[in-house]
């Protein structure tokens, strides 16, 4: 159980401007409802996935935002695809001020989804780190083949395994998100946003 996953990560504001969105995807409740499903209760799930049952309750209520790594054991547990995070119900064209806001993790970031209802093979995701935000602590893994990470602005660190890589303005990644790997804002005043597609779309 890790310390982030013990305390309630203030949820950070919803971005306005061309990162603004209309909708969200509302994770905590689908949790809540695949809970139930299985009969589980409150005592049972934080058990194995690691975290305080009040955790829990607050995620499930969309009152605060576990590690990405946390979201991933949740949705092991439960037996939800973490693709089922990225799908998508917008039109051919998405316009900037009309994306989907989504849950994915991590504390002080808001995430969008850039693709529309039509893609089935790879997932694109805009996010937004406020100073210090991160994925989480600990490291996770995506089941999917490769991931592509674009520094629109700011600066980026990303850890996969042991090695680190600064990313600046401009500089682009791709790795293979099987691998061990987490990402933070280390700056403690600027944004960071990250435009990030991954294919096929996480399992």
């Amino acid at each position: 159980m890790t310390k982030s996953d013990l305390a309630s990560p203030v949820l950070p504001p919803l971005a306005s401007g061309p990162m603004a969105a209309t909708t969200s995807h509302q994770i905590g409740p689908m949790l809540r409802q695949r809970r139930k499903e299985l009969n589980l209760t409150l005592a049972q799930v934080p058990e194995k996935v690691g975290i305080a049952q009040g955790f829990l309750s607050e995620i499930e209520r969309d009152q605060a935002s576990p590690s990405v790594s946390t979201l991933i054991r949740l949705c092991d547990t439960l037996g939800i695809s973490v693709g089922s995070l990225f799908t998508s119900s917008q039109p051919l064209l998405v316009r900037a001020g009309s994306r989907e806001h989504m849950r994915y993790g991590g504390q002080l970031i808001t995430y969008e989804l850039l693709t529309s209802r039509t893609a089935n093979q790879m997932a694109a995701i805009m996010s937004q780190l406020l100073p210090g935000g991160m994925s989480g602590p600990e490291q996770h893994t995506l089941n999917a083949e490769e991931e592509f990470v674009l520094v629109l602005q700011g600066e980026m660190i990303m850890e996969i395994g042991d090695r680190e890589f600064h990313l600046l303005e401009g500089d682009a990644l791709t790795f293979d998100p099987r691998q061990k790997h987490r990402y933070l804002n280390p700056s403690k005043t600027g944004l960071c946003q990250t435009p990030r597609v991954i294919t096929p779309q996480p399992r």
